[in-house]
């Protein structure tokens, strides 16, 4: 665990790098930071935040804002993710945990991650409703759920539209976010991080409970065709 005031100075780093790009590449800016964060391990909420405070314009209303962050945050960020995904799942495709046990680290994705994670996945319809929510929350790191459909060679057309359409959301949340919390987004960005466990186990109790309930219905609907 790191210390606060490593805390701090890793994302006053962060904020010294990232700053410029956006400033001047704006949502191309946005697209390229993206795409890096699906496959190093950076924190997936800081840029989208970053983007919001700086490009977005502040004192404007709320609808303003919105419609400038579809053009300048969301889709660009959420192309990113999508095609830097695109990377991630390939080669946890083609090398399976061998590649994720000696190589993981370098892209923030270790192998007990991918266990955690592969829990989510059932081989059920579901599957596409647990992605998509993967990808829409933003305390999820993008890495592990690109590597785990690579180990479990899901569908990868599925993987790019449903994590451009998870990502859009994501993007969307964290620009408004960024945009209405001023500078003080910085603070909040690493809070958000502090989150991401409890918003796993949390993930999977409501899955798992979904998954609970849709069995019990299938079971009372054969007992009422018996029965009937």
């Amino acid at each position: 665990m790191y210390r606060e005031s490593e805390k701090i100075a890793m994302f006053n780093d962060l904020l010294t790098q990232i700053t410029p790009v956006i400033q001047h590449y704006g949502a191309w800016g946005v697209f390229v930071i993206s795409f890096i964060e699906e496959i190093l391990p950076l924190p997936s909420t800081f840029s989208y935040l970053a983007a919001g405070f700086f490009l977005l314009t502040a004192g404007e209303s709320f609808g303003f804002a919105a419609v400038q962050s579809i053009s300048k945050i969301v889709i660009p960020g959420a192309m990113g993710l999508a095609i830097g995904s695109i990377f991630v799942y390939s080669v946890t495709y083609l090398g399976g945990e061998p590649f994720i046990r000696k190589w993981g680290k370098w892209f923030g994705v270790q192998w007990h991650d991918v266990e955690k994670m592969n829990k989510y996945f059932r081989g059920h319809w579901t599957d596409e409703l647990t992605l998509f929510v993967l990808r829409s929350l933003p305390i999820i790191p993008n890495g592990i759920v690109s590597a785990v459909c690579g180990i479990l060679k899901y569908p990868f057309k599925k993987l790019f539209i449903i994590t451009f359409l998870g990502s859009c959301v994501r993007g969307f949340v964290l620009g408004m976010l960024g945009w209405s919390l001023g500078e003080a987004f910085v603070i909040y960005a690493d809070q958000i991080s502090e989150f991401g466990d409890y918003a796993l186990y949390a993930l999977l109790a409501v899955t798992a409970a979904t998954l609970v309930y849709l069995f019990v219905r299938r079971q009372l609907k054969k007992r009422k065709v018996i029965s009937g």
